[in-house]
Formats: C-alpha cells, sequence, structure tokens
C-alpha cells in the first residue's frame, strides 16, 4: 500500500478521498491549514497515521509540512 498526503482533508472532497484511501489500507496523513482544521480532519479519518499543520500558501510553511 501507498503513503499518501491528502492535502485539504478536512472537509469536502480532501476529506471524502482521505476516508475512502484509508479504508483501503493506504498510510494515509492528513493535512490542515491550521491547527482547528487539523483536529476536524483527525476527527473525520481516524485511521489516518498521521496530521500535518501548515499553510500551503506559504513557502516556509510548506517547507516544514514536507519535513
Amino acid at each position: 500500500m501507498a503513503k499518501i498526503l491528502i492535502t485539504g482533508s478536512s472537509e469536502g472532497i480532501g476529506r471524502h478521498t482521505a476516508a475512502t484511501l484509508a479504508g483501503q489500507g493506504h498510510e494515509v496523513v492528513l493535512h490542515g491549514r491550521t491547527e482547528r482544521r487539523a483536529e476536524d480532519a483527525r476527527a473525520a479519518v481516524p485511521t489516518a497515521a498521521g496530521v500535518v499543520v501548515g499553510d500551503l500558501t506559504s513557502l516556509e510553511q510548506t517547507r516544514d509540512v514536507a519535513r
């Protein structure tokens, strides 16, 4: 199975995609722009492997998410 980062996983298509892939056994890492959105994503997909937080419109925060 693959390790997959889903951006925007706190709602909508991102949340649905994350839940579907995690349900298929993939190692899914969720992303939220803020701590609150990351918490929402984790609550929606509790089987996810992890959650990262960062605003991807910021180069510095994008680098932090990548680390």
